[in-house]
């Protein structure tokens, strides 16, 4: 049997590099809203839930609107996806969203 454990870790930010983590928040939350607003076409069409057509349409641009790494925009590309996928479940299931 495997075993995966989690360990939190404080993150120890020197306060004159304070104003640079939430730089890079509020970038990586840009990518997210981004493509969430992209992708959530209801009621009025099919949202997108495929990372690979998100990842291929709004890519090139984040890239180019942030200074975030490219891991970074996939992963705030992906993580609106992610939810955008809830969102198409809880839709199907008649839930609110």
């Amino acid at each position: 049997m495997e075993v995966i454990r989690t360990v939190k870790v404080k993150l120890d930010i020197l306060d004159e590099r304070c104003d640079d983590l939430h730089q890079t928040k509020d970038q990586f939350l840009h990518c997210a809203n981004t493509t969430a607003e992209w992708a959530w076409r209801h009621p009025n069409d099919y949202c997108v839930t495929s990372k690979q057509k998100a990842e291929k349409a709004l890519y090139e641009r984040l890239r180019n609107e942030t200074e975030l790494t490219a891991n970074l925009v996939q992963k705030g590309i992906r993580r609106a996806i992610e939810a955008t996928k809830s969102g198409v479940a809880r839709l199907k299931k008649g839930d609110n969203t």
